[in-house]
């Protein structure tokens, strides 16, 4: 069973980071949370806690909130591990990497307040404004997140 909804604790901005390329809903924890702050927000929001901390797993389970607990601190074995178990990695920007907010399209003309059309898809937060695009990094990413076969 895949949960559509997760929080990373400050371990693992990164890795929340790299989840919302592949398009998964992952907050980050609210600045100068406690361990019980997070798991408050797992439950009140019906989030999966992202953790690689045992005793914020075990105090996790006895709140009754989910949690997955990461084996390790490197970010490809920490995607390898979530698509085991049952993530989606294909890359997809529907979220925004740095505030989790929803990606919308936008024309090339709305990016560059020009007439002139530009090539490529773009898309913006509707929450901070970000913009992203499909650039030279689009490859790496793609390959990073493909690679995790198993």
């Amino acid at each position: 069973m895949v949960i559509d909804r997760y929080i990373a604790d400050e371990m693992l901005i990164r890795l929340a980071r790299w989840l919302r390329m592949a398009g998964q809903d992952v907050s980050n924890p609210p600045e100068g949370s406690s361990d019980s702050g997070l798991i408050e927000v797992a439950l009140k929001e019906g989030r999966v806690l992202l953790t690689r901390d045992r005793l914020l797993a075990r105090r996790c389970e006895k709140a009754g909130a989910g949690f997955i607990l990461l084996r390790s601190s490197q970010l490809d074995e920490q995607l390898l591990q979530l698509k085991e178990a049952g993530l989606s990695l294909e890359l997809s920007p529907a979220r925004c990497t740095l505030c989790n907010g929803i990606l919308e399209v936008v024309e090339g003309s709305d990016l560059c307040g020009s007439t002139r059309p530009v090539e490529t898809t773009a898309w913006r937060c509707e929450s901070c404004g970000k913009i992203y695009w499909r650039g030279s990094h689009w490859p790496r990413i793609r390959e990073r997140l493909d690679d995790k076969e198993f």
